[in-house]
């Protein structure tokens, strides 16, 4: 089986160099993708959002899926399925729709999805929506990629595995982001990470975080993450653990930070490649088990 190197370092998670904004134009995309490329990426994790308002503004959806090929940038992951934790109603499709049907077009082999509540109140509703959204997708031919973020009703990975496991659907399984897997309540989880069977492991987003965190945490990822090795985040240990369970996962920074945003996304592209390349090819990667 082959180990998870440097060179699988091949996405980058579009929204990135974009400030994780969720309105963009069509110029500042097209500047990102091409300083992407010139990084020496060959695909992207993107935001459905960004292609849906841009149609939106009247732009010609194919002109938006020809400009990444035009840059050389395929589209393995598209984010994110929202509204399906309150259960298998009209109201989910009418969420989740729109971004299978983005997945669909970009040729996308699979969906990230998360919960934005800050808790889960019915969970029987939760499993019926997550089952439904794993159906609607397996339609479209698409995986999906359960995320699990600190702040919300699915803060851990513990939560987010038995969520996968409990809807017994083949096309399910994980996010793991380095930045909420330092975060998440107790810290990383080696424990339940070494159970899941590595192939349930979609996606693997990779960024650092600080020593002490802020009280906001939403307000943290989305601004504040650092480089990879300029925080506290294991990656030698995370990436021993992944090898482990035989993981190979689409693997992409995903580095939200203010200040680098700030240095334009040419900058911005070529230091995360270093920085996330250097860690990972330096993290210790032994023998899978058998």
């Amino acid at each position: 089986m082959a180990e998870p190197d440097a060179s699988t370092i091949t996405t980058m998670c579009s929204a990135t160099l974009l400030g994780a904004r969720t309105e963009i134009s069509l110029e500042e995309l097209t500047a990102t993708l091409e300083a992407t490329a010139t990084a020496g990426f060959s695909a992207v994790s993107l935001w459905g959002v960004h292609h849906l308002g841009l149609v939106g503004k009247g732009v010609d959806p194919e002109a938006i899926v020809s400009l990444h090929g035009e840059t050389g940038l395929a589209v393995p992951v598209v984010e994110a399925a929202l509204g399906w934790t309150r259960g298998a109603t009209s109201d989910l499709e009418t969420s989740v729709l729109p971004i299978l049907e983005v997945a669909a077009r970009y040729g996308a082999e699979q969906v990230l999805a998360v919960c934005m509540e800050p808790d889960v109140p019915d969970p029987q509703a939760c499993l019926s929506g997550f089952g439904r959204l794993c159906d609607l997708a397996a339609e479209h031919g698409l995986r999906v990629s359960l995320e699990f973020l600190p702040w919300t009703g699915i803060p851990d990975l513990r939560s987010a595995w038995r969520l996968v496991q409990d809807c017994e659907r083949e096309n399910a399984g994980l996010t793991l982001d380095s930045w909420h897997w330092q975060r998440q309540p107790g810290g990383p989880d080696f424990e339940t990470l070494s159970t899941i069977p590595g192939e349930r492991i979609h996606f693997l987003q990779l960024s650092d975080a600080a020593a002490e965190p802020w009280s906001d945490l939403e307000g943290e990822t989305l601004q504040s993450r650092h480089l990879p090795g300029d925080g506290t985040v294991d990656f030698a240990r995370l990436r021993e653990a992944l090898v482990g369970i035989g993981a190979q996962p689409v693997t992409a920074p995903e580095v939200f930070s203010a200040d680098w945003v700030a240095r334009g996304p040419s900058e911005m592209a070529q230091r995360i490649a270093a920085s996330t390349r250097a860690v990972w090819a330096e993290a210790p990667a032994p023998s899978p088990r058998g």
